[in-house]
């Protein structure tokens, strides 16, 4: 959904956060746990784009950053004047909300507007192609 929003001539933003254990906690493995956490960052990102063909439609930007994903995803949106926020939520509930839900926290930050895509959609319109693709 996200490449079909920015075409024709947009961009998007692929933006991964990652945490690492508190420093106190092993601080001579701080650094080298902070460059695993970035490489594996950086990998995954090259196997999204590898993977998912799609993407060659648009123009690609990567941020890949230390901290809450919330938080970076909202920084992010600033920091390249993004005129919207396209999120995935896994839909585990309302447990899980009220402890605490990267797409909820998102959508309470954001000074653009946040599409939320549940996990259940995908997962219908990969069953579904054409069905899903009608559905507004």
């Amino acid at each position: 959904m996200a490449i079909d929003r920015a075409k024709p001539d947009g961009r998007l933003i692929l933006v991964h956060t990652y945490l690492v254990p508190a420093d106190y906690i092993g601080a001579s493995y701080y650094n080298p746990m902070l460059e695993d956490a970035s490489q594996y960052a950086a990998t995954l990102l090259d196997e999204l784009e590898r993977d998912c063909e799609r993407l060659a439609e648009v123009e690609v930007e990567r941020d890949i950053t230390l901290g809450a994903a919330a938080v970076a995803i909202t920084r992010a949106a600033v920091a390249f004047e993004a005129d919207e926020i396209v999120i995935g939520s896994r839909g585990v509930g309302r447990v899980r909300a009220l402890l605490g839900s990267v797409a909820h926290d998102v959508i309470h930050r954001a000074e653009c507007p946040v599409i939320v895509i549940p996990e259940r959609m995908v997962e219908l319109q990969a069953k579904t192609p054409a069905a899903a693709a009608g559905a507004v």
